[in-house]
């Protein structure tokens, strides 16, 4: 009797075991289905987007340059009233002061044209980029049997609090997007595993 009852002990937890493997395997085959991308550093790290991203800093130097050449004038007038303080009538120093305040409003009011032009080109580069890689995710995820791509955010920001490196996928879109867009990378990925924007370098700061 005491024989039988240690064989049906033994034989319960050994149903109980293959009953728990079999509980859990289904859901361990799921998670490996899932995935994970860093979407806005996908697309800023396509061929595609910093190709377009250069071609606006190429169009947008000029004005820089400009920006950099009035911010240098301004700063010439400040240390020029600032060393003849003493030495002007008060005149010629109300002339000055006027010259230096017309100066820094032009210096923002460029600024400004230069900030708010840059960034609204920018972003409609990386809307229209983005709207291509959100569509070749689909069919990307499809053709590799994905059950869900979360986004994993940032390390400053993240979505998710954990994701193993194996489960991120965004060097392999962006690699894959590459080769069917056509256009080649002209150099190391240069986007930062971020979810933030990239935009073009900021005007020069007015005091």
């Amino acid at each position: 009797m005491k024989r039988l009852s240690t064989v049906l002990l033994l034989s319960s937890v050994s149903t109980w075991a293959i009953a728990s493997q079999a509980q859990s395997s289904p859901s361990q085959a799921t998670t490996q289905n899932i995935v994970a991308v860093s979407f806005n550093a996908a697309v800023l790290q396509t061929a595609e987007a910093q190709k377009e991203m250069a071609a606006l800093q190429t169009k947008f130097a000029p004005r820089q340059a400009q920006l950099k050449a009035l911010n240098d004038d301004v700063e010439a007038l400040r240390k020029q009233i600032s060393n003849t303080n003493d030495k002007l009538s008060d005149t010629e120093m109300a002339t000055r002061e006027q010259a230096l305040e017309n100066k820094e409003k032009q210096l923002q009011r460029q600024a400004e044209d230069f900030r708010n032009d840059s960034q609204s080109e920018s972003q409609e580069v990386f809307q229209r980029v983005a709207q291509k890689v959100y569509a070749f995710l689909q069919a990307y995820s499809q053709q590799h049997g994905y059950s869900a791509v979360i986004e994993r955010g940032s390390d400053a920001a993240p979505v998710v609090w954990y994701a193993a490196n194996n489960m991120d996928i965004t060097e392999q879109l962006v690699k894959a997007y590459n080769v069917q867009s056509g256009t080649t990378p002209t150099g190391p990925p240069a986007g930062p595993k971020s979810g933030s924007q990239k935009t073009l370098p900021d005007a020069p700061a007015h005091q």
